[in-house]
């Protein structure tokens, strides 16, 4: 802007100099002139979404959404302003609130386009695939040309085992943006199962253009590929460059500095469970504490990859059973009591009256998540949950756990191949050795925990449940308290349906099979280096070294 034009400026009102920035399309200018307002105490809600703005270029998202959240109270009923809140609450991996923005901005706006597309997002991230779909088809209807919103309906359809759905959707991605890559990776994560076909696909985008994110993805993929050509040596490899780069990529969301790590939260974890005095840990626990309108409380945990999603798929299909799949329902209780060693000793001596508001705040965040427990058996599915089950242990003395097991080579080699929607915990996946290393210490904190706060426990373990589904599953069933049925075979068909949240979905959706079960022996020589972590578990879990 010429000097001429921002004297002009700076002798109207603020706020009209602030406008003419934006209609000039000097946004840099708008948001300074924005700031320097704000600074004199006026306060405008497109002050403050300027300012928040600037704040989120700087990556400083607590800042931004503090102005938005004051933009909406000066302005409750702008929904643009509300879908702001959701866009920063998501950049904060904060997508459970993020979601509850986008429905608040659209039931004032229901023909929002971008917040159809934003609820999608939400949904995707939070692992509720069918809703996901559902918000991206409303965004289209909205706005045919959305490219992204078809790519990503083709890549929702490529997990649930849906080729003919991915095409569909990723041809009328590619029409409008021929050669759109997401569109491309949707098409050849349908054609994984013909992996030379996929492979060919995948290189050539390789050849292209790509953002480091969708680098990572293709070249994930392209291990995918070459893992089903039986030549694992490349497939590793790729696998190594791939989480390389969304690493990379994601690496100032995750290892900031003084944020805290999930390795940092189970080393003192664990430090404080060899530490603790289990007879006062016991004393202070209330063993009547129990919800009495339903007929059981199961936790269903262990570690991702070790067979959580194939048990509550199963139990799932069981009229007398309801479940919930990784959703955060224990949030209170954990930004209360798990910033640290000292913060979690105070469960020893709170009152089952101050531990019953936290109960309160789990039951209305299942009920919130569309769980109607009334009469039945609950089950929630979290493997990360081995970490909090001093807090489980608190509050919910009579549940029960089903704790899955599954060869720790296998485990680890299979988180390692995956890609998860990333957070603090599957971030630590990326790598071979902070993977194995999380492991080992999940599975050392149980370990103690067993001892020094017993639960009714039942160890599931995978290769049984694929090798002899009848069995395991009818154990499953007694142990929860529910009548064993035929039907709850039918795991392919609640996965394909869109009804399996986790990163799990494609392979359940191909039901019972057997061949994931020593996969490890064709990453032998890969696995060398961080098998002396996990030989104590695969000792302890009965696995032959072999």
């Amino acid at each position: 802007m010429a000097t001429s034009d921002i004297h002009a400026a700076a002798t109207r009102s603020p706020l009209e100099a602030v406008i003419s920035a934006i209609k000039a399309k000097d946004m840099d200018l708008a948001k300074r002139l924005a700031g320097e307002t704000l600074a004199t105490g006026l306060e405008h809600p497109l002050l403050l979404n300027l300012r928040a703005l600037a704040y989120e270029e700087a990556q400083n998202f607590e800042a931004a959404l503090k102005d938005l959240r004051r933009a909406h109270f000066l302005a409750p009923h702008d929904y643009a302003i509300i879908n702001a809140c959701g866009l920063c609450l998501a950049r904060l991996e904060r997508p459970e609130e993020a979601q509850q923005c986008y429905e608040q901005a659209l039931a004032i706006q229901p023909d929002f386009g971008p917040g159809w597309f934003n609820l999608a997002s939400a949904w995707e991230h939070l692992g509720q695939k069918a809703k996901a779909a559902d918000a991206y088809l409303r965004a289209t209807a909205l706005n045919p040309e959305n490219v992204q919103a078809w790519s990503n309906l083709a890549n929702l359809a490529a997990r649930r085992g849906d080729a003919a759905g991915a095409r569909d959707f990723a041809d009328r991605a590619l029409a409008l943006y021929p050669g759109f890559p997401p569109a491309l990776l949707a098409l050849a994560e349908s054609e994984l199962v013909e992996p030379a076909k996929a492979e060919v696909r995948l290189r050539d985008l390789l050849a292209g253009q790509l953002g480091e994110y969708d680098r990572g993805v293709t070249l994930g993929m392209l291990a995918d590929a070459l893992h089903a050509l039986d030549r694992p040596a490349e497939a590793f490899d790729a696998y190594v460059e791939a989480n390389r780069r969304l690493r990379d990529e994601a690496k100032p969301r995750f290892e900031a500095p003084d944020q805290p790590t999930v390795a940092g939260a189970i080393a003192w974890l664990i430090d404080w469970a060899r530490a603790l005095d289990e007879e006062r840990w016991r004393a202070g626990t209330n063993p009547a504490a129990r919800r009495d309108d339903i007929r059981g409380h199961v936790f269903l945990m262990g570690f991702p990859r070790s067979g959580t999603t194939l048990m509550e798929t199963v139990l799932a299909n069981h009229p007398d059973v309801v479940s919930l799949e990784e959703r955060n329902t224990l949030t209170a209780a954990v930004i209360e009591f798990m910033n640290d060693a000292p913060s979690l000793n105070q469960l020893e001596t709170l009152s089952d009256v101050a531990l019953d508001s936290f109960r309160g705040d789990y039951w209305a965040r299942v009920k919130q998540y569309g769980v109607d427990v009334a009469g039945k058996v609950f089950i929630d599915k979290n493997p990360f949950n081995v970490v909090r089950l001093p807090l489980i242990y608190k509050l919910f003395p009579n549940a029960r756990i089903i704790f899955a097991v599954r060869d720790p080579r296998d485990v680890v080699l299979s988180c390692f191949r995956r890609r998860f929607t990333l957070n603090s915990s599957t971030y630590e996946l990326l790598e071979l050795d902070r993977a194995a290393a999380y492991y080992a210490g999940t599975m050392q904190l149980a370990d103690i925990l067993r001892v020094k706060q017993p639960m009714a426990e039942h160890r599931l373990v995978y290769e049984g449940l694929v090798a002899d589904f009848e069995t395991e599953s009818r154990a499953a069933c007694a142990f929860i308290g529910v009548d064993w049925r035929p039907e709850l075979i039918d795991v392919a068909g609640r996965a394909r349906r869109g009804h399996v949240s986790s990163a799990s979905s494609a392979q359940i959706a191909r039901g019972l099979y057997t061949d994931g079960a020593g996969q490890w022996r064709r990453y032998k020589a890969q696995l060398a280096p961080v098998l002396p972590m996990l030989r104590p578990w695969i000792e302890r879990f009965g696995y032959p070294a072999d």
